[in-house]
């Protein structure tokens, strides 16, 4: 294929196509222009978190997500045919799946084959019989292609894993950012209202009688590929986002483990696999799932979206019988015709895929790990008559496609608009007036002009998909409510234990990263001002730092010299070490790694302003990895730890003053306050529990005020007259300074006051520990603690000091034990906890998802 230096209409060169208007305006950008708005869009969807898991990733961040911002533009007549073919195709699966669940005519009348029915993973036993709250179907995606004739094609769809759209709504929000008038002039259809109407579908799959649903998103976790989605999903529609461990059948009832206590559950959409939902019933080697959900669903009382047994219709060998099952089922004709598909279990369609098997696209039914699809044109000789003797072993298990000439659209690739092959997956949601279908997709486009595969696991691009519209469009399923006042959730009731505990550690790592950057940034200031060697004070304040950092941040301190204890070796190898080795508890790149993951598992919860924050922490750390490692005394490595103060300090301030001071608020607040006083408790300890020489004491004096963000205040109120007992008395005792310990435990004592207690009728163990460490420091008298015995150690700030900070620990345990949720370890009863054969995801030319 040519590929064409202009961009020309997807389907001929008709100056009246709406891709033609937008062609030109993008022609006229010119390639350099376009190439910058697409670094933008990437920039935008960092900004944003958009990240995906590659299976067999490592631990850690996700990979970015790739859009290219050219769009598809479908116009209205060619999006009316669509949107009729994927309603109808949507109607027929859920008669389907409803059938197959119930009478199974379409078996008894040798419409579906048995095989594909019982011999399908998809199937599951435990819900026969098992008819929902609500819909069989809620929502369905489905994977299509314009033909060699620009007509759609059905490649296949997803009823198990229906994901991407809420991948499409972000491209849509990105494509808007970077094309701005583009998008405007060209009056395309929006995708809000399809989201409405899901959220719409989903409370109307609740139990009867349940007018108010609580629904909730079941994800495997941060790891899962579709995680992003999920949370994104959650925000947008206002829905809680939960693991298995955060819900809990009782009584034949799902609830919440929220953290004001059990709160029933409605609704729930699953993303886990059907297989992995219900260990239960299901496979007893889950983790993922919640004991007891099927057992709830089956006596009505949970809705469950979409039902877990829809999986057996994501089986591609049903899409020849389409037509058949279409008028049986609906008694219509299907108006989106499938890809051509034989399967081998019938013996005249195997002897047709074995004769062409280097023609063809060879699939399993189900997908598994370790059965992709096979191209038969890729395969050697050896490797075709390995797959023949495979499919005349268990014929009924694999489909033969058709291989999909499709027609390409306009794609930007080095710098210029090229043609590339493309799949697009739009998505249909139940309602009461039929399906609804959502005005656009996410489109799918093949990294190189022979790829076979199209999907993000192996690196194709994502665009937005605009359907152009002529005449004014017309707004649907508004959220403004007009009736009687509706109550306000209380949030104590829809936030998970698991939520708030992340809170608590994002913003305990939040200020253990602050604190090291503080103090490490000081460390290095005073060795540029006082070089090793030219004044003694200077060396003994410099090692007091260093070893003041190790002890601050809990990092095993480095070798010292011979028998003096307070000297290191090697304050260069320490200082990069406390930095870059993400390995090592306690330094900055595992705290800030710590950071991220705490906020990745309530991605729900943050805001898109903070979230860009988060977004920058990743690329800050990678910039300090490369400019710390060896060199702490670089200038790179000054820039790049003032870059992650500046986000650290945004994300403290985003905390401050854009969130609501709800129960999660309150623990996130919480965890920066005990910390930042154990901080500052061990700072104090390592660097003043014994005495020094005048002029050591007084570089240590400021130093210890600087890193405490102090230093202005007590010079004003003290003027030139420094000392240890007005020292302790504005870091440790002075309510007003935020810096101190004082306030730090005034506004702990705020924050517990202010969650829900296991016996609201009296303290709690952690605020007892609050009041009593806060006694503690109140009623410490400056004086004796300055005061030095003969070996020059200050046994009073030090007791002091070790008793505030071993308080603080216990409050912190007593926190964790009376507000978070800590599970015994499920006993597998068999097989080996895996990660699902389900999250194998992705589409190729011949077909639907592998």
């Amino acid at each position: 294929m040519t590929a064409p230096t202009t961009t020309e209409p997807p389907e001929g060169p008709g100056p009246t196509h709406p891709w033609a208007s937008v062609a030109q305006r993008l022609e006229a950008l010119g390639p350099a222009e376009l190439e910058r708005r697409r670094r933008e869009a990437d920039r935008l969807l960092l900004a944003d978190g958009v990240t995906f898991h590659l299976h067999g990733d490592p631990p850690g961040r996700g990979r970015p997500w790739a859009l290219d911002p050219v769009p598809v533009v479908l116009g209205e007549d060619e999006w009316a045919r669509l949107e009729r073919g994927v309603a109808q195709h949507a109607a027929l699966a859920e008669a389907l799946l409803a059938d197959l669940y119930g009478a199974r005519r379409t078996v008894a009348e040798g419409l579906v084959p048995p095989e594909l029915v019982w011999g399908h993973p998809g199937f599951l036993r435990a819900c026969d019989g098992l008819e929902p709250a609500g819909r069989w179907l809620v929502l369905l995606a489905a994977e299509v292609a314009r033909g060699p004739d620009g007509g759609p094609m059905l490649l296949g769809h997803r009823v198990e894993d229906p994901a991407g759209a809420g991948e499409a709504l972000e491209n849509r929000v990105v494509t808007s950012r970077v094309l701005p008038r583009i998008y405007a002039d060209a009056r395309v259809r929006r995708l809000a209202p399809w989201f409405r109407a899901l959220r719409a579908a989903c409370r109307a799959s609740a139990p009867a009688g349940v007018d108010d649903p609580r629904i909730v998103i079941l994800t495997p976790g941060p790891r899962h590929d579709g995680y992003f989605e999920h949370a994104y999903l959650a925000t947008t529609l206002g829905w809680t986002l939960v693991e298995g461990a955060d819900l809990v059948v009782r009584d034949g009832h799902v609830h919440l483990r929220a953290l004001g206590g059990l709160e029933p559950v409605h609704v729930v959409v699953r993303r886990v696999a059907a297989r992995w939902s219900d260990p239960l019933e299901l496979r007893s080697d889950s983790t993922l799932g919640v004991p007891g959900l099927l057992e709830a669903a089956r006596r009505g009382n949970v809705g469950v979206v979409n039902h877990p047994g829809a999986g057996v219709l994501d089986d591609p060998a049903l899409l020849p019988r389409l037509p058949a099952l279409c008028r049986r089922l609906l008694d219509e004709d299907l108006l989106l015709p499938s890809v051509p598909t034989w399967w081998c279990g019938d013996p005249a369609a195997r002897s047709h895929v074995l004769a062409h098997l280097d023609e063809l696209v060879v699939k399993p039914i189900a997908r598994r790990r370790g059965a992709n699809a096979r191209f038969g044109w890729r395969l050697t000789a050896d490797q075709r008559a390995a797959l023949a003797a495979a499919i005349e072993a268990e014929p009924h298990a694999w489909v033969g496609q058709a291989r999909l000439d499709t027609t390409p659209v306009p794609t930007l690739a080095g710098g210029r608009v090229v043609e590339r092959r493309a799949l697009l997956r739009t998505f249909a949601t139940s309602g009461p007036d039929g399906w609804t279908v959502l005005d656009g997709a996410l489109t799918r486009v093949a990294d190189s002009d022979d790829a076979d595969v199209i999907s993000g696991q192996v690196g194709s691009h994502s665009k937005d998909t605009w359907v152009v519209a002529t005449g004014t469009e017309t707004a649907t399923g508004f959220w403004l409510h007009r009736g009687p006042e509706v109550p306000a959730t209380s949030p104590t009731a829809t936030m998970s234990s698991r939520a708030g505990e992340n809170l608590f550690w994002l913003g305990r790592y939040a200020e253990r990263a602050e604190q090291t950057v503080r103090l490490t940034r000081h460390v290095l200031d005073r060795r540029t001002e006082l070089p090793p060697g030219v004044d003694p004070a200077g060396d003994e304040v410099v090692a007091a730092l260093v070893e003041a950092l190790s002890a601050v941040t809990a990092t095993a301190p480095g070798p010292t010299h011979g028998s003096t204890p307070h000297r290191l070796a090697a304050p260069e190898a320490e200082l990069a070490a406390a930095l870059t080795d993400a390995g090592r508890p306690g330094t900055l790149a595992a705290d800030v790694r710590s950071l991220l993951g705490a906020a990745d598992a309530v991605r729900d919860q943050l805001s898109g302003d903070t979230w860009l924050v988060v977004s920058n922490l990743e690329g800050e750390l990678d910039q300090l990895a490369a400019a710390g490692a060896g060199a702490p005394d670089d200038a790179r490595t000054t820039e790049a730890l003032a870059a992650v103060l500046k986000s650290l300090l945004a994300l403290a301030g985003l905390a401050n003053e854009s969130m609501v001071r709800d129960p999660g608020w309150r623990f996130l607040d919480a965890g920066r306050r005990l910390e930042r006083a154990l901080q500052l408790t061990e700072l104090l300890r390592s660097t003043l529990g014994r005495a020094r020489d005048t002029a050591a004491e007084s570089l240590l004096f400021e130093s210890v005020l600087t890193v405490s963000e102090s230093i202005i205040t007590y010079r004003r109120r003290y003027r030139s007259q420094a000392q240890l007992e007005t020292l302790l008395d504005l870091l440790v005792q002075d309510p007003g300074n935020p810096r101190s310990v004082a306030f730090q435990l005034d506004r702990l004592a705020e924050d517990l006051a202010d969650v829900p207690q296991p016996a609201p009728e009296r303290l709690g163990v952690d605020e007892e520990l609050t009041l009593e460490v806060g006694a503690l420091v109140r009623d410490a008298d400056t004086t004796a603690l300055a005061a030095t015995d003969g070996d020059g150690r200050r046994p009073a700030l030090v007791a002091l000091l070790d008793g505030v900070g071993q308080l603080l620990e216990r409050t912190a345990v007593a926190i964790d034990a009376a507000h978070f949720t800590h599970l015994e370890p499920r006993q597998v009863l068999a097989g080996s906890v895996e990660a699902p054969d389900e999250q194998v995801s992705g589409a190729d030319l011949g077909g639907g998802p592998p």
